[in-house]
C-alpha cells in the first residue's frame, strides 16, 4: 500500500470532528459578513469593507446563507428599507443567528423611505435567530415603523429574536391612516396577512426609542400585538423610551405588552409620553393588555402627560395592567409627575380573559395625577376584580396644588369605581402609606379613599394615613372625615395615622442612572425612606408570598414597616 500524505490524514480527521459534533449537535455554521458602504458597488463581492456592497435594494435581493451578519459601516448614511424573511433568509435559527449590525466607528445610520400603512424600516418575517444590534434607524417621513417581527408564513413560533443597543426615532401611523400600526419596534403575533404566527423568545434590550420632542407625532416605543397569547417568553430591559407624544386618538403606550405570556419589563426609564392625547381611554407609560404572566419592575415612568396642558382626555397613568391581564405583578417602580395615576388596575374581562389575580407591592408614587385625569394615585376600575387584586407595601405621596386644575377636585389616594361589586376573595389592601398634601379649591386634600359605590371584599389592614384638612374617607354614600370615624366603622384593621417621617417628601425628582447597567433606578429615591421614630415602622402586617424584598431590596422582616421602605 502506498502511505497516505499528511494532507490526507489531516483532511480525514478535520472530518471525523465535524461529523462527531455534528452527532453530539454542537456543529455550527460558519459566519460569513457581508459589508455595506456609501464607496462600495453593488457589483462587488461584499466579503471585506474593501469589497463592499453600496445599496439597501442589494441586501435584500441576496440569499444568505445560514449565520450570516450583514454590516453597515458606522458613522454613514443610508436611505431605504429592509427586508428579512424566508426568501432571502432561508435558514437561521437562535443558535445560527442573522444578524444585522454596523461595523467601524460609531454606529450607522438608515433612513427609511417606505411607505404604507404597515410599512417598516426593518422587517424580520419568520426569521428565527433574528438580530439587530447597534443600528440608528430614523423615519424618513412616510414610514410606520421602525422595526417589524413577526411571523406570516408558520404556526411553528418564530424565536430568538432580539433588537440591541440601537437608536430608533419618530416612527408613527401614517397621517390619514386608519390603522393602529405604527411605532419604533412592533412585535407582532397577529399578522395582518390573516396567519397569526407565534413568536418566542423575544429580546428589546438596551435601546433608545424616541421622538425628537415631547410634541413628536412619535407613537410607542414597543406596541406588542399578539393573538390570544402567542408572543411567549419576552424581555423588554434596560430601554430608554421618550418623547412619544402620539397621536390625538391613542390608547397604546410607551411600552404596550398585548397577548405576551411570560414577560420582564425592568430597568427601563419611560418620560415624556403622550403629549398630544386627548381622548378616553388614552395613552400609558407601560400597560399590558390581555396577557398573562408579566412582570413589571424597577422601571422609572414619568412626564406621561399632555402638553403644554390639559384640554380633554383621561388616562396619561405610568403603569396600567389594563383589561384581561392575569397572573401578573408590578413591584419596586418609581412613578412621579404624571398626570393620570402612577398605578391602575383596570379590571375589565375581555372575551373569556377575567382580570387577575394581580399584585402591586413596594412601588412609590411622588405626584401622579396632577391634572386629575383619573382621580386617584391608584386607581381600580370600572368594577370590582373577579379574580384576586393585592396591594401591599406601596408609597403614595403628594403636595400638588390642584386648586386651579380644569378638573375640579383633589386626587384621592385610592379611587375605586365604577360601580357597586364584591371583590375576590384573597383581596388585601395592607401596608400602603397615603401621604395627602395636594388640595381642591376649598384646601382639602383628596380623600384616603373614594369608594362612592361601596364595593367591598377587599381586606383592609395596616395602612398609614397622613394629612392636614384631609377629604376623608369616602365609603359608600358616607364620608368619615377623621381618622377615628374611620376607625369606628370596623372596615379595616390595624390602620395607623401619623406623619410618616420620610427624609425627604416632595424631594424624589428624576433619578440619575443608566438603564442599560441592569440595576436602578434604586437606590433614588431616597426621599422615601423612614427616619427614626416614623410611625411605620414595625407596624405593618405580615403579607404571605411578600417577594422578600422591599423598593430598597432590603429584606422584609415578618413584621414589616409599612410603605416600600419595608425593611
Amino acid at each position: 500500500m502506498r502511505a497516505r500524505t499528511v494532507a490526507a490524514t489531516v483532511a480525514q480527521a478535520m472530518l471525523g470532528l465535524l461529523l462527531a459534533g455534528a452527532a453530539t449537535g454542537t456543529a455550527h455554521a460558519a459566519t460569513t459578513t457581508y459589508y455595506v458602504s456609501p464607496g462600495g458597488s453593488d457589483s462587488n463581492s461584499g466579503l471585506s469593507p474593501d469589497q463592499a456592497w453600496k445599496t439597501t435594494g442589494k441586501v435584500n435581493g441576496f440569499t444568505f446563507p445560514q449565520g450570516s451578519v450583514v454590516s453597515f459601516q458606522g458613522g454613514q448614511t443610508f436611505t431605504g428599507c429592509l427586508v428579512f424573511d424566508g426568501d432571502n433568509v432561508p435558514a437561521s435559527s437562535a443558535s445560527t443567528p442573522f444578524k444585522v449590525t454596523s461595523y467601524g466607528t460609531g454606529r450607522a445610520t438608515l433612513t427609511s423611505d417606505c411607505t404604507g400603512d404597515y410599512s417598516a424600516a426593518v422587517v424580520a418575517d419568520s426569521v428565527s435567530g433574528f438580530q439587530l444590534d447597534n443600528m440608528k434607524l430614523v423615519n424618513g417621513g412616510t414610514t410606520a415603523a421602525g422595526v417589524l417581527l413577526q411571523n406570516q408564513k408558520s404556526s411553528t413560533a418564530t424565536s430568538g429574536l432580539m433588537v440591541t443597543g440601537s437608536d430608533i426615532s419618530e416612527f408613527a401611523t401614517p397621517s390619514g391612516s386608519g390603522s393602529t400600526f405604527g411605532g419604533q419596534i412592533m412585535v407582532l403575533g397577529y399578522a395582518v396577512n390573516g396567519n397569526s404566527g407565534p413568536l418566542d423568545d423575544v429580546r428589546i434590550l438596551n435601546n433608545e426609542l424616541h421622538g425628537t420632542t415631547a410634541t413628536s407625532n412619535a407613537g410607542p416605543g414597543v406596541y406588542g400585538w399578539g393573538s390570544g397569547t402567542n408572543i411567549t417568553d419576552v424581555r423588554v430591559e434596560g430601554n430608554t423610551v421618550h418623547n412619544l407624544g402620539m397621536k390625538a386618538r391613542s390608547t397604546e403606550a410607551a411600552l404596550t405588552a398585548n397577548g405576551w405570556k411570560g414577560a420582564v419589563i425592568q430597568h427601563n426609564v419611560v418620560h415624556d409620553i403622550g403629549a398630544n392625547v386627548t381622548s378616553c381611554g388614552g395613552t400609558s407609560g407601560i400597560m399590558t393588555y390581555t396577557s398573562d404572566e408579566v412582570t413589571i419592575r424597577r422601571n422609572e415612568v414619568y412626564r406621561v402627560q399632555p402638553v403644554p396642558d390639559f384640554t380633554a382626555g383621561c388616562d396619561w397613568d405610568a403603569i396600567d395592567l389594563d383589561g384581561g391581564t392575569t397572573n401578573s405583578v408590578v413591584e419596586y417602580n418609581y412613578t412621579h409627575d404624571n398626570a393620570g395615576s402612577g398605578l391602575l388596575a383596570y379590571t375589565s374581562t375581555v372575551g373569556s380573559r377575567v382580570w387577575g389575580p394581580n399584585t402591586y407591592r413596594y412601588n412609590i408614587s411622588e405626584n401622579d395625577d396632577w391634572a386629575n385625569a383619573q382621580g386617584g394615585l391608584f386607581d381600580v376600575v370600572p368594577n370590582a376584580p373577579k379574580n384576586a387584586l393585592s396591594i401591599y407595601g406601596n408609597t403614595f405621596f403628594t403636595d400638588k396644588d390642584q386648586s386651579k386644575n380644569k378638573k375640579a377636585g383633589a386626587s384621592a389616594c385610592f379611587m375605586f369605581g365604577y360601580t357597586a361589586g364584591t371583590w375576590a376573595d384573597g383581596s388585601q389592601i395592607k401596608d400602603n402609606i397615603c401621604s395627602m398634601g395636594n388640595k381642591d379649591a376649598y384646601g382639602k386634600t383628596g380623600q384616603l379613599f373614594y369608594n362612592p359605590y361601596g364595593q367591598t371584599g377587599m381586606a383592609l389592614s395596616n395602612n398609614l394615613y397622613y394629612g392636614t384638612n384631609t377629604g376623608g374617607w369616602r365609603w359608600g354614600g358616607t364620608t368619615h372625615s377623621t381618622f377615628a370615624a374611620w376607625q369606628a366603622t370596623g372596615l379595616e384593621s390595624g390602620a395607623v395615622w401619623g406623619d410618616p417621617l420620610f427624609t425627604a417628601p416632595g424631594q424624589g425628582g428624576t433619578c440619575s442612572w443608566s438603564p442599560a447597567s441592569g440595576t436602578g433606578p434604586q437606590p433614588c429615591p431616597q426621599a422615601y425612606t423612614l427616619q427614626p421614630g416614623s410611625p411605620a415602622t414595625g407596624a405593618g402586617t405580615a403579607v404571605s408570598g411578600n417577594g422578600g424584598t422591599d423598593y430598597y431590596g432590603t429584606t422584609i422582616p415578618g413584621t414589616p414597616n409599612i410603605g416600600a421602605d419595608a425593611g
